[in-house]
């Protein structure tokens, strides 16, 4: 039986890879044979390589590498460059014609890390960003009011933090961050410990208003930390829901008992039903974990706001919200 009526079938789309870097921060060389390595028995267009900037941090080169026939970005760096492609890919209408490939390279990788990708072995994670199997994630959305009354729309695939873990990004020195990593994040601590405790009215989806005063606030997809600590135990990357985690120690005893909730029980709190009465029972709550579609968060003054570890300065009022299924990622 034929197929067709004799007319040649379309021709699928070729597919090409194209890789986003921060020239400073990647041995080229050693990025180049291992992406030779990996497409040499594959029939893809002549590899796109396009460098980012200070300027131009990833988004404007996914979407150049789209408009050339991309159908796989590799991004070579940390959560912040992957944060600016997934949101460029997204707000352009694109994220449907690639998938995404990470490559750690930034300071906290907290996405590859949760992802399990080597930190250490470019090849093997290059061969993960090119070849690995598909997955559609979530993404939030963040709707932002910043102080001066202007307002944006950004994403973000990690977590997003308002209080004091913002603030200590905002204060970290940029240069220090390059050179010294998670360690520069203790020169912006000292820096922003003057004013620790902010309050701040939380909404979660049609439940009622509450006013809190917090150490800091974050909503995210990823509930992990480097240094095994987790804030958020039930938090998923594919679950089309935001978890919360409201953070307010407010003396010593409260903070050791934080610790021990992000630490060593962090196994007793991955049951919701277990983690609810540990949040009901506390005398203080040191730690509270929330969980809905969408949030509105509205600090009493201006507090700074971070998105997968870029401050994005001070805001009034921030809504997130769910975005299912938004991109796709290898792994």
């Amino acid at each position: 039986m034929k197929i067709g009526g004799g007319k040649q079938a379309a021709k699928a789309q070729a597919e090409r890879v194209a890789v986003i870097y921060y020239p400073g921060r990647v041995d080229r060389k050693k990025l180049s044979a291992a992406v030779d390595l990996t497409i040499s028995r594959l029939d893809f267009e002549p590899t796109l390589w396009l460098p980012t900037s200070a300027d131009e941090p990833g988004g404007a080169q996914s979407l150049r590498a789209i408009a050339q026939g991309a159908t796989h970005l590799v991004v070579v760096g940390g959560d912040g460059t992957v944060r600016e492609v997934f949101e460029a890919i997204t707000q352009a209408g694109v994220s449907d014609r690639v998938t995404v490939g990470i490559v750690p390279g930034g300071t906290g990788n907290v996405l590859a890390r949760h992802l399990q990708i080597d930190l250490n072995d470019m090849r093997s994670a290059v061969k993960r960003a090119i070849t690995g199997n598909r997955h559609p994630i979530d993404l939030g959305l963040a709707r932002i009011i910043y102080e001066d009354d202007s307002r944006a729309e950004k994403y973000f695939a990690v977590m997003a933090g308002m209080g004091l873990d913002a603030k200590i990004m905002q204060k970290t020195d940029p240069k220090l961050k390059k050179a010294f990593g998670w360690v520069a994040y203790i020169d912006g601590g000292i820096k922003a410990l003057p004013t620790i405790f902010e309050r701040m009215t939380v909404s979660v989806d049609n439940r009622e208003a509450r006013r809190l005063k917090v150490v800091t606030i974050i909503v995210g997809n990823v509930g992990w930390l480097p240094g095994n600590i987790t804030l958020m135990p039930t938090a998923s990357l594919d679950d089309g829901i935001l978890d919360v985690a409201v953070v307010g120690p407010r003396r010593f005893w409260n903070w050791i008992d934080f610790w021990g909730r992000v630490t060593f029980l962090q196994a007793i709190r991955e049951n919701r039903q277990i983690r609810h009465l540990m949040d009901a029972t506390a005398n203080v709550k040191t730690l509270e974990n929330l969980d809905g579609k969408k949030i509105r968060i509205t600090p009493e003054q201006p507090v700074y706001i971070q998105l997968d570890g870029d401050p994005m300065g001070k805001v009034l009022e921030v809504e997130f919200e769910v975005q299912p299924r938004a991109v796709t990622i290898r792994s």
